[in-house]
Formats: C-alpha cells, sequence, structure tokens
C-alpha cells in the first residue's frame, strides 16, 4: 500500500502494544524502507526494540504527554504515563498508546485496545483532553471497553470499528455497537466497508470514502449489516 501510495519512507511510525494485530508487520516495514522516528508500548527485550536498536536506530517510548506538530496537524499522546511501564498487572491491552491527531478542522482518537480500567484513568486525568471527533473504537467492539462514560467524554461524531471479518472474538460486540448508536453516533465497521479514509475539511461533514465501493473486486464481496443468513 505504502510502495503504490509513492511513500519511500516515513517520518515515524507507533506501534501500540505488543499484540501481533497489531505489531506483526512491524519488522517487515522497518526492513523495507526507513523509519526516521519509532514510538511504542512495547517491552525493552521485544525482538522489534531489539531490531531496531541492533540498527543503531532509536526506539522511544509512548509517553504521555509527548506532542509535535506537522505541516499544521497536531499530535499528542495521552496514554500510557510512566507508572503504567512498571505495573506488573496491566494488561498489554492497556499499556496501548493512545494518540489524538487534530486540525483546525476535526480530531481523531486512535485507541489501541484500551478497556475499561484505562478508559476511566484517562477521564481521571484529562477528561476534556479526549473529546475528538473521530473516534477509532477500543478494543475493536470488545465488551472490555467502550465504556458509557468514555463514549460520552469523546462525544464524536464518528466511530470506526475495526475488527476482522467473521473473528472468533465476536467482534464487534452487538452491545457495543448498540452502545454507540444509542449514543447518536455514526459507526463504520472495516469488516464491512474495508479500508476507510476520512478527510477533515472546515465546513464539511465527515464522510468515509469505503475502499470496497471505490475499488471492488468480486473476492471483496462481503454480507452487509444484517445479510448474513444462516445455509439452509
Amino acid at each position: 500500500m505504502l510502495r503504490g501510495s509513492g511513500v519511500a519512507r516515513l517520518d515515524a511510525m507507533i506501534v501500540s502494544h505488543q499484540d501481533s494485530d497489531h505489531s506483526g508487520g512491524t519488522l517487515s516495514l522497518l526492513h523495507t524502507m526507513p523509519v526516521m522516528r519509532f514510538a511504542s508500548s512495547l517491552p525493552l527485550e521485544h525482538a522489534i526494540v531489539r531490531a531496531r536498536i541492533e540498527s543503531g536506530e532509536t526506539a522511544e517510548r509512548c509517553i504521555a504527554g509527548q506532542r509535535w506538530q506537522w505541516d499544521g496537524v497536531d499530535f499528542a499522546l495521552l496514554h500510557p504515563v510512566e507508572a503504567n511501564y512498571v505495573n506488573p498487572k496491566l494488561k498489554a491491552n492497556d499499556l496501548s498508546c493512545v494518540l489524538r491527531v487534530s486540525n483546525p478542522a476535526g480530531s481523531a482518537l486512535l485507541t489501541g485496545d484500551i478497556e475499561a480500567r484505562t478508559e476511566a484513568d484517562l477521564i481521571r486525568r484529562d477528561a476534556a483532553a479526549l473529546h475528538a471527533n473521530l473516534l477509532v473504537v477500543p478494543h475493536h467492539g470488545s465488551r472490555t471497553s467502550s465504556t458509557s462514560a468514555f463514549i460520552a467524554a469523546v462525544a464524536p461524531d464518528v466511530a470506526v470499528f475495526t475488527p476482522g471479518y467473521r473473528n472468533r472474538f465476536g467482534h464487534p460486540r452487538p452491545e457495543i455497537v448498540a452502545r454507540y448508536a444509542d449514543a447518536g453516533i455514526r459507526t463504520y465497521r472495516t469488516d464491512y466497508e474495508g479500508a476507510l479514509t476520512f478527510a477533515f475539511e472546515s465546513g464539511a461533514t465527515l464522510a468515509a470514502r469505503r475502499e470496497r465501493d471505490v475499488d471492488p473486486r468480486y473476492w471483496h464481496d462481503t454480507p452487509r449489516r444484517g445479510e448474513l443468513r444462516p445455509l439452509d
């Protein structure tokens, strides 16, 4: 995808946490093209971190409070905090790097696989910082995330679920999808609609470019919402 887009190098790469569905392609990407800045919540002994250091490059930790700006776009890491890394009871999901991306036209909140515990911590630390127009739903819509309080704090116009097609975990859970719908939030699902691209433009409604609509292939055909029926 990057080669097809003419991208020859990455200015930065953030790996939210060590689960393979979030970190699995990292090594091949690092071997394929230059990555100028790398940050993650991975353990220091993780193979990805070791490979980065052994190649003479830096491997940063995601730490809440880190901020930078490129081309009028602001980036802010909201989680984890330093104390999270030395808490042996904290699961990898709850170490996910949480990133807020914003420009004058809107904002997006990327949450990795955080669960209810971290959602509550984020609200307690700075609820106002969570507000975003677009939310990438925590943990693919699992029942362990997306508390009502968190949804209210973010108050997004759009929520995007990113589950694998027919995944074995049953993500997103129907009750979680309903929770967003009941809050009046428009929802999208990558398992139904393919890759989604959103353009943030002043005065424009936030709408998705659905890959399965703009570049259809017969092998991309999947049941739409409510169309999946058992075989006779």
